[in-house]
């Protein structure tokens, strides 16, 4: 009877002696730490193709085509070699007593029309929540869990790039024979009537080496929320490791900026933003080490696998690509 008894309250305190265990051994764990993201990929696109203006033959009786105009058949058929269908764009274009015609005819480039950037390390922080839930039943030393963390990665990647190009320019020159040019601006037609133009240009080509440079940027912030389960090792009872492993949901907030310059067609430039929401799978692992019964210092490693974003103003695309993001971090822990 006495070992009946014996046993039965063994059975009753056992779990109140366990649960008493388990609450010394802290089940609760914050960590804050920095952590910087590495491998963070920007690409650069521009896919406005280089259309060259061809004028055609310097001779009469054909349609011209310019950057800066035009001098085309009208009804009469050019009669006595001289035209009312053209028009210009800029004062600069009257020269005495004729009108000159531009047209760039070739441009090469050293800047490709895409680039790819790998910044440097993006600073950021990470706060994480672990709540041990219980210990792994064929190692005693291991215990499991979940975790929560939430953290934001700066992003802040350039290609600025400059070379020298060459520009091949045709200079058309027509005759007004005495007529005074209409305002800056004018467009004739092809019924008329309107300022005659000599329709017959003296032609002369030049080739011009020119400066160009580019600078495109994206900039913005990555926020991170992930969800996952853990496992710690106690080596010994200060030193332990924990892997993980979950799901990762990234809202990113990206501007987009470019300016490009060209002596040929001068400055060009824009800006936008965008918010995309990324996703994928991470693993991580974190060394840490007890200095007392409540807090700690770390070391990590994370890797996430996210989906990527894509923006475009006009031709000009960038593709932010996180793919393969790798994060190192380091911080403090604390225990309760």
């Amino acid at each position: 009877m006495n070992r009946i008894i014996t046993t039965l309250g063994l059975v009753a305190v056992t779990p109140c002696v366990l649960f008493a265990a388990d609450t010394a051994e802290n089940l609760n764990r914050f960590s804050l730490g920095a952590r910087f993201g590495m491998n963070l990929r920007a690409d650069f696109r521009n896919d406005a193709p280089i259309i060259p203006v061809t004028p055609g033959l310097p001779i009469g009786g054909v349609d011209h085509q310019y950057q800066d105009g035009y001098v085309r058949v009208d009804s009469s058929g050019n009669a006595g070699g001289k035209t009312w269908n053209w028009g210009y764009e800029n004062s600069a274009q009257v020269v005495g007593d004729a009108m000159q015609f531009h047209s760039t005819q070739s441009q090469s480039s050293s800047l490709a029309a895409d680039n790819g950037v790998n910044g440097r390390p993006q600073p950021g922080l990470e706060l994480v929540y672990q709540r041990v839930l219980g210990h792994l039943p064929f190692l005693a030393s291991a215990r499991w869990g979940l975790e929560v963390g939430f953290g934001y990665t700066d992003i802040d990647l350039h290609d600025n790039r400059n070379a020298t190009g060459s520009t091949t320019v045709t200079t058309d020159t027509y005759q007004l024979n005495g007529s005074l040019p209409p305002g800056a601006g004018y467009q004739g037609t092809f019924p008329g009537p309107g300022t005659l133009l000599g329709d017959t240009p003296a032609r002369s080509t030049a080739t011009y080496l020119t400066a160009e440079s580019s600078q495109q940027s994206l900039s913005g912030q990555l926020y991170t929320f992930r969800l996952g389960p853990f496992v710690e090792w106690n080596f010994t009872s200060q030193l332990s490791l924990a892997a993980s492993a979950g799901l990762t949901l990234a809202p990113a907030v990206v501007d987009y900026d470019f300016t490009e310059y060209t002596q040929a067609f001068g400055t060009t430039s824009g800006h936008s933003s965008k918010t995309s929401l990324l996703y994928g799978p991470y693993v991580g692992g974190m060394l840490r080490y007890d200095f007392t019964q409540h807090w700690g210092i770390f070391a990590g490693v994370q890797f996430e696998s996210l989906t990527d974003m894509q923006q475009s103003i006009g031709t000009h695309t960038a593709h932010l690509n996180p793919g393969s993001l790798l994060y190192g971090t380091l911080g403090v822990t604390w225990k309760f």
